[in-house]
């Protein structure tokens, strides 16, 4: 068995510029930083509820509440408020930005943003609310405001 023990972790200043491990200096540049930043984790949702239909556009957020600036590959699906799969709609078709292509009828779809973490959707189906959740790459599930289809 190896020969293991704690790690003694101790903060060399208080803005966080360098992090000692057991006395050695672990350093992070501002590369570093950006790359784990530019990582999604929110969205913002504006919706255009119209008949038969509703205009959806969203803006995929990094941690420090900054659009993404980079295309990312997402799945996306119609959902309830729980993130959880619901019956198909009519159609999922890309908007304004990004891209949209078609995975399961009525289901799945891959989801391309653009460069500048904006996607543009527009749902279709019946008359009733709606979300658009979207599968993250690390497994996490986003799940937007209401989409209100008249």
């Amino acid at each position: 068995m190896p020969n293991t023990k704690p790690i003694g972790i101790a903060f060399s200043d208080p803005d966080l510029t360098q992090l000692n491990l057991n006395s050695v200096a672990v350093t992070a540049d501002s590369y570093d930083l950006n790359t784990v930043a530019d990582a999604i984790v929110s969205m913002t949702t504006t919706a255009t509820p119209a008949t038969g239909s509703n205009g959806v556009q969203f803006v995929f957020l990094d941690g420090t509440g900054t659009a993404i600036a980079s295309k990312r590959s997402l799945i996306g699906y119609i959902s309830d408020i729980d993130g959880a799969p619901v019956t198909a709609v009519t159609s999922f078709a890309a908007l304004t930005n990004g891209s949209v292509d078609l995975l399961i009828v009525g289901k799945q779809y891959r989801c391309l943003t653009t460069a500048a973490g904006l996607l543009g959707l527009t749902v279709t189906g019946s008359a009733a609310t709606r979300y658009v959740s979207f599968v993250l790459p690390n497994g996490k599930i986003l799940t937007s405001s209401a989409i209100v289809i008249n």
